[in-house]
Formats: C-alpha cells, sequence, structure tokens
C-alpha cells in the first residue's frame, strides 16, 4: 500500500521509508530467483511476517533490527548494487545516539589486541579499530556499572592510550573527506570514542575545527553532544560547547563550506536544560547567523527555522513571545528588505517561517501556496519520479525529493536526502534533480540546493557526471561579468558537489578522469587566469582546492597530475585558507613515487 511521509521531523518515518524501500530493492532481484520474500527475510533476523508488516506500517525498528536487517540485505542483493544497507547508520544521524551500544560493526574482544598491533592502511581498517576500542570500552563500562568500586573504563584508557590518540586522528581524517557510508560512519564512531576519551577526542577536536577541512568536524561534536549529555564530563563538554559556539561566527570566515551548516545544527540539538532562557547561548548562536547578512540563504534560513524550532520543544517556553520576538528577523528576509540576487530565497525563508509560527509546528510538513516559477519547476522535477519509482514508495520519495528542494530547515533537509540515500533509489532520484537543473536557471539558491543533493546522493552514473559538469560550466558562464554572491555561491556549490561524488574512495580512476576533464578548462580558467584571487570569490578558490584534493591521481608519464599542477598554483593563492587546504593536499596525498596516498595516512 503506498504510503507517504506525513511528518519529515519523525525520524521512525524515514526509517521506515528506507526499509521499504530497501526491502523493494531486494525484492526485485527475489522475484527473479525465488529466493527470498518478506516473510523469510522477516524470520531470518527473528521477526514473523506479522511483525515486520507492523513496524513497516506505524511501529518502531529496533536498532538491533535494524543492524540484522542490514546484514540481511547486503547478504540479498543483487550483483553490482551499490547503495544497499545503511539502515542502522540512518537511524543513528536521524535518532541521534541514544545509547553507546546502538553503534553497529562492534568486533569480537579476543580480535582486539591483534587489530590494534599497527596503524591501519585503509578505511575498512581504521573502522576495524575503532569498533575494537569501542567493543572494549562497552564491555569495561558493563562490569562497571555492576561493580562500583571498579576501574575497568579506565584500566582499557591505560591500556590502549596510544591506540586511542592514533585511532582519533585518523578517524578525523576519514571525516574529513566526502561524504560516503564510510566517511559518516567515522564520524560517529568518533562521536561515541568521544563519550569514553572525552579529552584526547576535545583536543583533537578542537584543533581540527581550525583546519580548512574542519567544518565536518562539527558533526562529531553533535554526536558527541547527544551521546554524553549524562556522563560524568557532560559540565565539561557544556561549557566546551558553550565556548566552541561562541566563535561560530569567526570560524565561519575559515570555512570551505559556511552553507553547509553543521555548527547550526549543533546549536539546534544543544540540550534545553544546557542552554536555559536565562542564558541561551545556543538561541544566540543561532540569532547570530539568522541575522549575519553575509551568511548565505540556506545558513539564515536554518538558523531562523531553528529559534522557532527550539522553541515549540522547549515546554517552558512561551511561544507566543517568540513569535513576536521572529517578527523582525522575519521583516529582515521580505523581498523588499534583502538584496536583489537573494529576494526570492529569503522570501520564501520569510513565508514558510510565518507558516510554521501560524500553525504552532516545529517544521514544514505542508507548503504555503506560492505562485512562482520556481515552485513550477519544483513540481516539475518532482514529477519525473513518475514511472520510475515502486508505486507503493512513490508518495514517500516525492515528498523527500520536494524537502530536499525547499524545505528551509536545514537539518531536516539533509535528513530528507539521508532517507533518500538509505532507501537506495537514488538513480530515479539523481534523474529527477537532473531535470531540476535543467528546467531552473535563474534561482540559484535552489540550484544550489540541486547540486548538493545529487553530490550527496553518491549516485555515480554518465549522467550525473553530464549534469555536473553542465552545471559547473553554466556557472562559470555567469561569472564572467560583475557575478551576484548568489553565483559566486552556486559555482562554488557546483564544484563541490563534483568533489562529494567523483571524489570519494573507491571512485575508479578511469570515471575521476573523465569529469576531470568534462570541467578541465572551468578549473584551468578559474586558476591560471587567477579569477579567484579578489576576495569576493574566495568561496571558488577554497572550492576548488577541496576538489582538487580528492580527485588527485596518480602522476603519469608526463610528469605532475592535473590537480598537483593546479594544486601548486593555489598553494599560494592570497586566500588563507585556499593556501593551506592546498598545501596540506600536495604534502598528504602524492608521495615520492607520485602515486596516491591513501588518506588514513594522512596529518590532520
Amino acid at each position: 500500500m503506498p504510503r507517504d511521509i506525513k511528518d519529515i521531523g519523525s525520524p521512525d518515518e524515514l526509517i521506515r521509508y528506507a526499509v521499504r524501500a530497501q526491502l523493494d530493492l531486494v525484492g526485485e532481484a527475489a522475484s527473479r530467483n525465488m529466493t527470498a520474500s518478506h516473510n523469510k527475510i522477516a524470520q531470518a533476523i527473528g521477526m514473523d511476517g506479522g511483525n515486520l508488516a507492523h513496524a513497516l506500517g506505524d511501529g518502531t525498528f529496533a536498532d538491533a533490527k535494524l543492524q540484522k536487517l542490514d546484514e540481511m540485505i547486503v547478504a540479498l542483493a543483487p550483483a553490482g548494487a551499490t547503495h544497499t544497507g545503511g539502515l542502522s547508520s540512518l537511524a543513528i544521524c536521524l535518532r541521534g545516539l541514544r545509547d553507546r551500544e546502538s553503534l553497529a560493526d562492534r568486533v569480537p574482544a579476543s580480535w582486539a589486541q591483534e587489530i590494534l598491533q599497527g596503524p591501519a592502511d585503509d578505511e575498512v581498517g581504521v573502522l576495524t579499530q575503532a569498533s575494537a576500542l569501542l567493543s572494549a570500552f562497552l564491555a569495561a563500562e558493563q562490569f562497571d556499572k555492576v561493580d562500583h568500586t571498579s576501574r575497568t573504563v579506565q584500566a582499557v584508557h591505560e591500556r590502549y592510550f596510544k591506540e586511542i590518540v592514533h585511532v582519533v586522528d585518523q578517524l578525523i581524517i576519514l571525516g574529513y573527506a566526502p561524504p560516503t557510508p564510510r566517511s559518516i560512519e567515522a564520524l560517529i564512531m568518533l562521536g561515541t570514542l568521544g563519550s569514553y576519551e572525552f579529552d584526547i577526542v576535545k583536543d583533537e577536536l578542537e584543533y581540527a575545527l581550525k583546519q580548512p577541512l574542519g567544518f565536518r568536524v562539527w558533526r562529531v561534536i553533535t554526536a558527541l553532544v547527544m551521546l554524553s549529555r549524562r556522563a560524568s564530563h557532560t559540565p565539561r563538554l557544556r561549557q566546551w560547547v558553550k565556548k566552541l559556539l561562541s566563535g561560530a561566527e569567526e570560524l565561519r570566515e575559515r570555512s570551505l563550506y559556511p552553507g553547509r551548516s553543521l555548527d547550526l545544527e549543533l546549536a539546534i540539538r544543544i540540550p534545553l536544560e544546557w542552554s536555559p532562557a536565562e542564558d541561551d547561548w545556543a538561541g544566540a548562536a543561532l540569532l547570530a547567523r539568522a541575522n549575519n547578512s553575509q551568511a548565505t540563504i540556506r545558513e539564515r534560513g536554518t538558523a531562523a527555522m531553528g529559534l522557532w524550532q527550539r522553541a515549540v520543544t522547549n515546554p517552558n517556553q512561551d511561544t507566543d513571545q517568540v513569535a513576536a520576538d521572529l517578527a523582525p528577523l522575519i521583516a529582515q528576509f521580505e523581498p523588499s528588505a534583502i538584496r536583489q540576487d537573494a529576494s526570492p530565497g529569503m522570501g520564501w525563508v520569510a513565508t514558510t517561517l510565518r507558516h510554521v509560527i501560524t500553525n504552532n509546528v516545529g517544521v514544514c510538513n505542508t507548503w504555503p501556496e506560492v505562485d512562482e516559477p520556481w515552485m513550477q519547476n519544483v513540481d516539475g522535477a518532482v514529477s519525473q519520479l513518475e514511472d520510475r519509482i515502486p508505486s507503493e514508495l512513490l508518495p514517500a520519495t516525492k515528498t523527500l525529493l520536494r524537502h530536499s528542494l525547499v524545505q528551509n530547515a536545514g537539518v531536516y533537509r539533509r535528513h530528507a536526502i539521508e532517507a533518500l540515500v538509505a532507501g537506495g533509489w537514488t538513480g530515479p532520484v539523481a534523474r529527477a534533480l537532473e531535470r531540476f537543473l535543467e528546467l531552473e536557471r535563474t534561482q540559484s539558491w535552489l540550484r544550489i540546493r540541486a547540486l548538493f543533493a545529487l553530490g550527496f546522493l553518491q549516485h555515480r552514473d554518465r549522467s550525473v557526471q553530464d549534469s555536473l559538469a553542465a552545471a559547473c560550466h553554466y556557472a562559470y558562464s555567469n561569472l564572467k561579468s560583475d557575478p551576484t554572491r548568489a553565483q559566486i555561491a552556486e559555482m562554488h556549490s557546483a564544484l563541490f558537489a563534483v568533489g562529494d561524488c567523483f571524489g570519494a574512495s573507491g571512485v575508479p580512476e578511469q570515471d575521476v578522469r573523465q569529469v576531470r576533464r568534462s570541467i578541465q578548462e572551468v578549473l584551468e580558467n578559474l586558476i591560471n587566469r587567477q579569477l579567484t584571487t579578489d576576495q569576493s570569490m574566495f568561496p571558488i578558490s577554497r572550492a576548488s582546492a577541496y576538489l582538487l584534493t580528492f580527485m588527485i591521481l596518480p602522476r603519469g608519464e608526463r610528469g605532475e597530475d592535473l590537480a598537483e599542477v593546479l594544486l601548486r598554483e593555489l598553494s599560494n593563492h592570497p586566500d588563507e585558507t585556499t593556501q593551506e587546504l592546498s598545501r596540506w593536499a600536495l604534502e598528504n596525498r602524492i608521495d615520492e613515487t607520485g602515486a596516491v596516498r591513501p588518506l588514513v595516512h594522512a596529518g590532520i
């Protein structure tokens, strides 16, 4: 029976969608060989068909069942399937780390000593070592709960101190990488490890935040907050996070990608008792970003919606007073009060903010009616899913795609994309996003969202290659004569989307080479002609350095790789962030023989 998503803020609804979508992927293969069915899968993971049907309807999947479903779906997936599994990781991303046992992929305790004997050489090795450490801490913690005089957790810390420091560094490096399941899992594991080794992780994270790729580290701190609110180090964690958020505006200035708003997600997730009304430092961080005229539409929208979300979820908050306090901010977002290139996007933020306040809800699940060409283009893109998605998944997939484009609450917009990725039907969704980029040519704020979603999907086929290359060329064409800030942001997003999608580890070298060749003229014109040396264009130089860092290839017979040549040029760029990342890449990504170093061998 077709089911829609009624509440984008409900983790269980999004998880149920992803499970149904994954089972449909497996069902397609099973229907050909008759070896599996939903009932058989249910039995294999310790459920009966009725219990599975209930969970898929309006029930809840326990973490342990999602882990077993991941294992079963991956085992039954057709050959070549790349988007299967990941249900456990989605649950952690959406629900937060409710307890340390929520983390999957732990290894037998008897393997720990051998696994931790030396540094890991690849991503799987790092994640395995992290799992071994977490297994040891989990067991030690259970014993300490029984014997209150025991110091078993401390003993694990002392036994594996050097290994912990090294694994923490490597997890940070993996978390720097484009957003694949492994890099996201590394950030989750790092947050979990930090609940045991707060001082080690805290010091490393604080340093990493100040590095060019540190914008992704905010996600680790959010995970740490979600897991550790009752831990013994909670008061110190609270003070540390408060200090970090007080400096978020300064860190934003150096960020490779402030539009990702991961620091704002942390502010939104701060427990209400940590940031009470009389000293609402989390709200102050959100208000500062919402009022920052130099911030992107995505940031200001996420911050403004976050202020209201926190008010709605706070039983002690006077929402009428908050609504009155937000009225001047809404007025700032009206088209008449905002710069022309951003007015439609900020106007949509104002419209949706009024909508949630009027309806006293935390997030938009219904949309205000607007008679705008861009909304018609959204409708046109969503309609592309017809006949490409199974009928029982179609309503929910359409809803999630719409949220991916027009939802102004950035946390939930990303949750929608994560649910689509976990659902596995990324091909049809990619086609719909490509269609949107063909239809919508003027609203950079919306094209930026579509580009981010397309990069985050990690669906790598020739059609995505062509679409992202076309987006880069189109964005570049808008830079040739007095570009607006929105057009500069669009060029930044197009380059980042290419780096996110095709800079991930494991992408075949020929695909990386092909994509780079398709945008080589754009990259060379931006860098060799020094089109990004003006301060207003620094975001583009940063995105170029990011793309080249993760899409570098081995040296060939002709000498240095294209990425190496361009990074060397950027290493002398007037922007300090561009310069630092380029020099880091040249030092850490290519060895003396000209081979590409595994990312885990890099230094923070």
